[in-house]
């Protein structure tokens, strides 16, 4: 009678209706698998046993892993539930599992068809491995993305990684955005006689000025984004600074002149709006 269940269950193909309900275990490789089992148009019940297999293919392809055998699985009302470990054979490729069934120690399993594909739940089992040299390339070890520019090892209390279309960068979030207070400014440094300003890195910049310099052009700034630069003079003093064409003076505010003093402190403000940077204010000589 058994094997003759068995033929019934193969030529329906067992209408296995596998809701991958798959739970991971963060802490290792194995994950639960649930299914239900339709026998004849009527839910499965009794003690059944199982195979699964992984492969790399719907159809043809290799076994990746062991096969594992699941003895006397109690399916109720058609619904099983059974625990799998294949080990760390989940890359981030496709895989399927093919099923094999038979009534609990009778005659030979019944391989059904479809294999079943697994969802991306069971790629959780990955995250316990993001350390290992098999999982991530060298470059990306300890990285965050695909993006070699990208590391985590520079971000400080409070800053959260900001990508402003060109590359990443380290920026402080509060509530406040751009009116942001308690924030250490951004250390501006030269590249030749230039001096570059990331605006996504934050809101103000200070440069002491070792020698006479262009402030560049802005890059990576938001649309009413409100900027100050902390411009210091060194300890000798009398360093100028030029513009990129992108600063815009009012006529109120014609031309700016640093002060000459030694370590003297100005400050001045801009606001970004579209491609320009408008200065808004000046304060020279603390």
């Amino acid at each position: 009678m058994k094997l003759d269940l068995l033929a019934v269950i193969s030529a329906a193909t067992l209408l296995l209706v596998l809701t991958s309900n798959e739970t991971t275990r963060a802490q290792g490789t194995a994950f639960s698998y649930q299914g239900k089992l339709s026998d004849h148009g009527m839910p499965g019940a009794g003690s059944y046993d199982f195979t699964f297999a992984l492969f790399d293919d719907a159809i043809a392809g290799n076994s990746t892993g062991s096969t594992l055998t699941n003895s006397a699985v109690q399916v109720v009302g058609g619904a099983f539930s059974v625990v799998l470990d294949f080990g760390a054979t989940f890359p981030g490729a496709d895989r399927w599992i093919e099923i094999g069934v038979r009534t609990n120690g009778n005659a030979a399993f019944t391989t059904l068809t479809p294999r079943q594909k697994i969802t991306s739940t069971p790629y959780a089992v990955t995250a316990a491995n993001l350390n290992s040299t098999a999982m991530l390339a060298p470059t990306q070890l300890g990285r965050l993305t695909n993006h070699i520019d990208v590391s985590a090892a520079g971000l400080a209390a409070g800053q959260v990684l900001v990508y402003n279309g060109t590359f990443w960068t380290n920026v402080f979030t509060t509530s406040s955005g751009n009116n942001a207070t308690n924030v250490p400014p951004v250390l501006l440094s030269y590249s030749g006689t230039n001096v570059p300003v990331n605006a996504g890195a934050g809101t103000h910049f200070r440069l002491v000025a070792t020698n006479n310099f262009l402030l560049q052009n802005p890059t990576g700034a938001a649309d009413g984004q409100r900027l100050v630069f902390e411009l210091i003079q060194d300890s000798l003093g009398g360093r100028t600074m030029a513009f990129g064409n992108a600063f815009k003076l009012g006529t109120d505010l014609p031309v700016i002149n640093l002060t000459t003093n030694a370590n003297g402190r100005d400050f001045m403000s801009c606001i970004a709006s579209g491609t320009n940077f408008f200065v808004v204010g000046f304060i020279k000589g603390f």
